[in-house]
């Protein structure tokens, strides 16, 4: 352990004052040579040597044995439950004080714990902590205030019991079948209806005719080998290629009761990866702003742990988005054809830098907009008006909704798939658009 700090006491405090106090009325009421002053004097210098004498019998580090237990994994706005535990090796009584150092990003319940230890009793204390931030970071250390043996003093300590965590986006539903309400059931605009499961693109394997099966099916050299009937079972196409454009703009920084536009998106498109991998298909990411990171192709649903690690601490800049620019970046690391999901928050000014990228993108890959609503024009075009300020509020946002709808039917125009959600509705949105886009056969 390490000393960082010799703090007086509370008690020590009081004690001051109230020698302050004494020694003031002893001034005013008593000379300067009286014997009374002269006795104050000698207690003063006998107090300041059992200060001194209790402050070094603890400069030694106490006999402590100090260990936390930490989560493996931690996820963002999610409690975690931590713990200390502590031996006292000393031979004596300890009265100690335990705080955990973290970082600002976390949110720590019951921060101090305070306490007697007896001679080898063991101690285990929990707390959880709720990180608000994703990325890597340090907690650590622990600090141990003891207490000196007349309490005059607090000597804080610093365990470093430093251990580094990552905290990943909030994956847990994933397991939760309920987030996936929605999948398959939402419509997509410009996409045929889904083929009926068994009519995949790319032979699977043969079986025995079932009732239900169509007669093109039917393999008829195994049939007449077998003498009895064989139909060709399909699956859709695997090893295809999807490739998701994330912005990581100043705009994907709006907020809504999930978090903001990018974590919101950035939850979908890692449940997303989980969904391309399972089906056999290639996964890969750019985000694209400022800086910009790109994850080659992923496949096999056991590696979508590389997509967290990869982007599990990324956040938008307070930068413009520059379409062209992150569309040149894509072709050049993968320009056979691919499904692209371009994932933006698209304002009134964006469609002239936008459509230009588009069709360069086009031109290789089958591109899909997925665009997240701004939710502050749906709040006020639902709110009612009361005042000239609503008014003129609604007519603006009114204003800006026409603005979106013309722009989206300029790209559609141009034969983008847009998808336009807000953002608690994204995560159905895009996987749908991905398997829409799959069954059908697009792609």
């Amino acid at each position: 352990m390490k000393l960082v700090a010799l703090k007086p006491s509370l008690w020590l405090v009081k004690l001051f004052a109230i020698d302050t106090c004494v020694a003031l009325l002893l001034y005013l009421a008593f000379d300067a040579n009286s014997h009374i002053i002269e006795l104050f004097i000698a207690a003063n210098l006998a107090l300041l040597c059992v200060l001194i004498l209790d402050a070094a019998r603890q400069l030694k580090p106490p006999q402590i044995l100090i260990s936390r237990d930490t989560p493996s994994t931690l996820s963002y706005d999610h409690k975690h439950l931590f713990s200390i535990k502590l031996t006292n090796n000393a031979n004596k009584k300890i009265h100690v004080k335990i705080t955990d150092c973290v970082p600002d990003e976390f949110e720590l319940t019951s921060a101090q714990e305070e306490f007697e230890l007896t001679p080898s009793q063991q101690l285990a204390i929990s707390y959880r902590l709720r990180p608000l931030k994703r990325g890597s970071f340090e907690i650590g250390p622990i600090e141990v205030s003891i207490y000196s043996a007349f309490k005059l003093w607090q000597l804080q300590w610093h365990e470093q019991n430093k251990v580094d965590v990552k905290v990943y986006p909030n994956f847990n539903r994933i397991n939760h079948s309920e987030s996936l309400k929605g999948v398959n059931n939402t419509r997509v605009t410009g996409l045929k209806r889904l083929k009926k499961r068994g009519d995949g693109i790319e032979f699977h394997q043969l079986r025995e005719f079932r009732q239900g099966d169509s007669i093109r099916q039917i393999d008829w050299q195994a049939t007449s080998k077998r003498q009895k009937l064989i139909s060709k079972e399909y699956q859709e196409e695997q090893n295809q290629h999807i490739i998701v454009m994330l912005d990581a703009g100043v705009k994907m920084n709006l907020e809504t009761t999930n978090g903001t536009h990018f974590d919101t998106a950035l939850n979908a498109l890692l449940m997303l990866s989980h969904t391309v991998l399972k089906q056999g298909d290639c996964f890969s990411m750019q985000s694209f702003n400022l800086q910009e990171r790109w994850l080659p192709a992923v496949k096999g649903a056991q590696n979508v742990s590389r997509v967290m690690n990869h982007f599990y601490d990324l956040h938008p800049d307070e930068s413009s988005s520059d379409y062209l620019k992150a569309v040149n970046s894509l072709l050049k690391k993968r320009s056979k054809r691919s499904l692209v999901l371009l994932v933006t928050t698209l304002n009134d000014q964006d469609i002239n830098d936008l459509l230009p990228a588009v069709k360069k993108l086009q031109q290789h890959h089958l591109v899909a907009l997925i665009n997240i609503e701004n939710v502050t024009i749906k709040q006020i075009l639902n709110s009612e008006i009361e005042s000239e300020n609503d008014a003129n509020k609604y007519c603006a946002a009114i204003e800006l909704n026409n603005i979106y709808q013309h722009n989206s039917a300029r790209l559609a125009k141009e034969g983008v798939i847009c998808v336009n959600t807000q953002s608690e509705y994204l995560l159905p949105y895009v996987i749908n658009t991905y398997l829409n886009i799959k069954h059908s056969g697009l792609l």
